[in-house]
């Protein structure tokens, strides 16, 4: 399983390639059918690959950082989200905080990894992340990977095999704190708009809190959208 996860991960199949038969894989690695079957189910449990009935397994595309949102014209529900472009700045160690550590499971002060993100529109900023994962899973983790990736879950599932799942999310108005204003550009009268900030609590497969994402957007001119089904 490991060594389908690194190989997955170094870009040998890209999403909804097909991958070689059970049969392929177990002669090359020399490893049993069974052994083979099993790791590929694992894979398909997590999220890694998926199968079609009688044509093979195939990897499975990656979950963007927007999952299914997007900031769209206020009322235009069918609009094209025009595409945000992700500038990554910055990878950094913390201690967690008490609540921080709640949700992520973790001993107060445990080491986190600290992922710093902004999404540009048109050249615009509208939105930045601060993403915090337990240091330990990730350990090993390269500023150079998130820089040349899609984004915090792309990077996950390719360099550890990790595919995160939203558990929880709370939205709510928040006045811009000085650093991210700065960052969001956010200065003059539109300094005194609060920003849409979400919380978001993510786990991997297993159920195991991974990623405590704050996120703030502004909204002043555009609609953070979800679409369901």
């Amino acid at each position: 399983m490991q060594l389908l996860q690194q190989r997955i991960g170094d870009g040998e199949w890209q999403a909804h390639d097909a991958l070689p038969s059970e049969w392929e894989l177990a002669d090359e690695l020399g490893a049993s059918q069974g052994t083979v079957r099993k790791a590929l189910s694992e894979l398909v449990a997590a999220g890694l690959l998926y199968r079609q009935q009688g044509r093979g397994t195939y990897v499975a595309p990656v979950p963007g950082d927007w999952g299914d949102a997007a900031l769209l014209t206020p009322g235009l529900f069918f609009e094209r989200p025009d595409e945000l472009v992700r500038e990554f700045l910055g990878l950094s160690r913390l201690n967690a905080s008490e609540d921080i550590a709640e949700a992520l499971q973790l001993r107060r002060l445990a080491p986190l990894l600290r992922i710093r993100q902004l999404w540009r529109w048109h050249g615009a900023p509208v939105a930045l992340d601060d993403v915090l994962l337990p240091a330990e899973p990730f350990d090993g983790m390269e500023a150079r990977w998130l820089r040349s990736s899609a984004g915090v879950y792309a990077t996950l599932q390719q360099r550890f095999g990790t595919r995160l799942r939203p558990v929880s999310e709370q939205f709510r108005a928040e006045m811009l704190p000085r650093e991210e204003a700065s960052l969001l550009g956010v200065t003059g009268m539109v300094a005194d708009v609060p920003a849409l900030c979400l919380l978001r609590l993510s786990a991997g497969m297993d159920g195991r809190p991974l990623e405590w994402r704050q996120r703030y957007c502004l909204t002043h001119q555009l609609a953070y959208t979800v679409k369901h089904g």
